[in-house]
């Protein structure tokens, strides 16, 4: 009976004739999603991240009071605001209550 095997390894490759294995340098793209409700009249403080972070307005109408930033944001129902940096921001549901989606692209 004569056993075979495929080796590990190949002669080219030991003395460095064959061709590199490529190598992955780009780190894959994650998106992570967060869902959050904010009561009529009520103000909440929507948590830093870093990355790409985007709020999605899906109902209601949000007032988005950002630190460093020179000027308020209201969203309405199907509106989004690509935040800039990781400073504190709060969010105020102006009219009814509101549910934001938070996307983040690590």
């Amino acid at each position: 009976m004569l056993l075979t095997f495929a080796p590990a390894f190949s002669l080219p490759r030991l003395l460095g004739r064959a061709p590199a294995l490529p190598v992955l340098t780009a780190r894959p793209q994650v998106t992570r999603w967060q869902a959050f409700g904010v009561r009529a009249g009520r103000t909440r403080e929507l948590p830093r991240a870093e990355g790409r972070f985007v709020v999605h307005c899906r109902t209601g109408v949000v007032w988005i009071v950002h630190d460093g930033e020179p000027q308020d944001i209201v969203l309405r129902p199907n509106q989004s605001y690509v935040v800039k940096s990781g400073a504190r921001m709060t969010a105020h549901a102006m009219r009814g209550d509101c549910a934001l989606e938070l996307q983040v692209d690590v």
